[in-house]
């Protein structure tokens, strides 16, 4: 028995959360979908602070259309994969099988299929990408040509200010937090590096930094210094509310308080961290 994740961005993900995720793996029958990119960063980001994850054992995942790829065993061990492994399917071969059996198109008559088809994908350019892999179009030639003769188009420039995000597992959140702990304990300044266990920041995936630096300000009321703020120095100061506050949320639970900052996360929006607080 195991579970398979496909990341096809042609695909409708049949698996679009880490609550779906959680959801498919807690049965023990054998399942096959298609996930999304917020999930595939996810477990991506997961192997960064661990290779074994318990709850993921039995699981395979292929990611962005297979270029990467990796097997948890029984005991939740991950095994990443330099070739394609035999268990791997292309998006044509499991989008003519098993993506019609979990959208439930599998057994529907022509006329039925089509309307459920075209009520699925009002958008036309969604409805073209799932026609050409169901039906084997290859129109990647011609999309390809009409962006080559295609001119640039001036972007806006956007906010570069982050935005509030959680990773949605408390096992990646209590080793940020024992990290956390030790830094202020040993009145070490809880720099990004610390916090994720990653020498060099600009190697940490992005999710993983917004999701610290939420927590961080989540807790502290302050971002995670930055070389400036190491630079003047004086980290017993800065630690020493930091410690108080991981005395309250011991005190507190900390998965019970885990659980109220990722709902009060995911109920702020598109609220910036800079902005962000929470109080128990």
């Amino acid at each position: 028995m195991y579970h398979l994740f496909l990341e096809f961005d042609s695909l409708e993900p049949g698996v679009k959360s880490v609550e779906d995720l959680k959801y498919v793996i807690r049965d023990d029958k054998h399942t096959a979908f298609v996930m999304s990119a917020v999930v595939a960063r996810f477990i991506k980001d997961a192997l960064i602070m661990n290779h074994t994850i318990i709850s993921l054992k039995n699981c395979r995942f292929a990611f962005d259309g297979g270029a990467e790829f990796v097997e948890f065993d029984d005991k939740g061990q991950a095994t990443l994969f330099t070739e394609t492994p035999d268990w791997f399917v292309t998006p044509g071969e499991f989008a003519r099988s098993q993506w019609l059996v979990n959208h439930e198109l599998h057994d529907l008559m022509t006329p039925q299929f089509i309307a459920t088809f075209l009520e699925m994908f009002s958008d036309v350019k969604k409805r073209r990408e799932h026609c050409n892999v169901l039906f084997d179009l290859q129109l990647e030639d011609n999309r390809k040509r009409g962006k080559a003769d295609a001119k640039p188009a001036n972007k806006p420039r956007g906010s570069t200010k982050q935005k509030i995000f959680d990773l949605g597992s408390f096992e990646l959140f209590s080793q940020f937090f024992t990290r956390l702990k030790k830094s202020v304990d040993a009145n070490q300044f809880p720099t990004v590096q610390v916090l994720t266990d990653i020498a060099e920041v600009s190697k940490v995936p992005a999710s993983l930094k917004s999701a610290v630096r939420t927590w961080f300000k989540a807790i502290s009321s302050e971002m995670p210094p930055n070389t400036k703020r190491v630079g003047a120095g004086n980290a017993e100061l800065f630690c020493a509310p930091i410690r108080a506050q991981i005395q309250q949320i011991e005190a507190y639970g900390v998965e019970r308080y885990y659980k109220k900052l990722s709902k009060a996360i995911a109920d702020g929006g598109d609220r910036y961290i800079a902005d962000f607080t929470f109080k128990l």
